[in-house]
């Protein structure tokens, strides 16, 4: 159960959007080896959103969350790939960006009224 919330400044078209679904997914499942069926993708539109005390700039927040752990290099990996793709599809600067990776025991996802056991 992979998911990946994108907090982004400024207005995007809904085929950007659905572009950015479509390769943000791909990199997760790849990287993390789960199937697509399961990843959750949100985009949230921030009214007000500041990076290093400026808000006039185009910024980007995301948060990757997974049922399992994330080791060093899975995270480095999606690390890089996924800030080129969110550079590519928000046109934002890589220095603009932070990503912040979540991993969770099974227990604490539910999903088709169970926990991932």
């Amino acid at each position: 159960m992979p998911l990946i919330k994108v907090h982004y400044s400024g207005e995007t078209q809904t085929e950007q959007l659905s572009q950015s679904t479509a390769v943000l997914s791909k990199i997760l499942s790849r990287v993390l080896g789960k199937s697509e069926d399961f990843i959750m993708i949100i985009f949230q539109e921030t009214e007000s959103q500041s990076f290093g005390c400026d808000i006039s700039l185009p910024s980007l927040y995301a948060e990757v969350k997974n049922v399992g752990s994330i080791s060093i290099e899975t995270s480095n990996q999606l690390s890089m790939d996924l800030t080129d793709a969110l550079v590519d599809s928000f046109d934002v600067s890589a220095s603009r960006i932070y990503i912040e990776f979540q991993e969770s025991e099974r227990h604490h996802w539910g999903w088709n009224g169970k926990t991932f056991q």
